[in-house]
Formats: structure tokens, C-alpha cells, sequence
């Protein structure tokens, strides 16, 4: 799977957890269906065969949940994804100063418009960067080394 299916998967399943577990659930369920069939073919009666279907699958419920976590977690190091949001904010953030700087200002108001927009760039800025560093902070205390 290319890295662009991959992203556009994972934002999907953040977006929609609860149909990524419903069509988790249905999967898993067809599986101890087809697992019970088989047990029938085998020569066990309807009843045994979903109950040897259901213990020899597992637990159920743990599976779902680790199933939807894959379904919720990037195939591929998300770091140059990171990055090359973090330069394209930057990029974003540099030319709102480009354009404060060579747009004329003829009153007050153009020039706080301009101020106002570098602002709300830089605040972004440093919020993701802030939140980054937390993340980082968070995963240093939870597996130190």
C-alpha cells in the first residue's frame, strides 16, 4: 500500500472509530462463522462447533481492540510526514511576513490585519512546536533509557 493510501487509512480510522470497529467486529465475526462451519463439516453438532469456534479464536474482545489499533497506527515512520508539515508551516508562516513586509501599508487597519495574521501564524507555530516537545517529554517518561 503506498504511503498516501496509508495516510489517507489512518486519518479515515481517527475520523471514524466507530465504523472502523463495527467493520472490524463484522470481519472477525465472519471468521468464527467460517471456523464453525468447518467445526460442522467435522461432524460436531451447530452448538459445539460455535462453542470450540468461540474458544479457539480467543478473546473476542481483545482482538477487536487490537485490530482497530493497527487499523488507527501509520504503516510507515511518520516522521518525514511530521517534518514536512512542520517546513510547510514554516514556509506558510515566511511568507505572511513577505507579505506583511512588501504590501504597503495606507492605514492602521492594514497594517494590524497584516500584524494580526503574522500573529495567529507564529501562535500556531509555537503551539505545534510546544506540543511536540510534550509528546516527546511524555514518551521519555513512559520508557526511560
Amino acid at each position: 500500500m503506498s504511503k498516501i493510501k496509508a495516510t489517507i487509512r489512518f486519518l479515515h480510522a481517527w475520523r471514524h472509530p466507530d465504523q472502523i470497529a463495527r467493520e472490524v467486529e463484522g470481519e472477525l465475526r465472519f471468521h468464527i462463522e467460517m471456523r464453525t462451519a468447518a467445526n460442522i463439516e467435522g461432524g460436531m453438532r451447530p452448538d459445539e462447533a460455535q462453542l470450540a469456534a468461540r474458544q479457539s479464536f480467543g478473546d473476542f474482545h481483545r482482538f477487536k481492540t487490537e485490530c482497530c489499533e493497527i487499523s488507527r497506527s501509520l504503516s510507515f515512520d511518520p516522521m518525514p510526514l511530521r517534518m514536512g508539515l512542520h517546513i510547510a508551516l514554516a514556509a506558510f508562516a515566511g511568507a505572511g511576513a513577505l507579505w506583511a513586509v512588501n504590501v504597503p501599508h495606507h492605514n492602521f487597519v492594514g497594517l494590524f490585519r497584516q500584524l494580526g495574521a503574522i500573529t495567529i501564524l507564529t501562535c500556531l507555530f509555537v503551539f505545534v512546536r510546544r506540543a511536540r516537545s510534550r509528546q516527546r517529554l511524555a514518551g521519555d517518561h513512559i520508557n526511560p533509557e
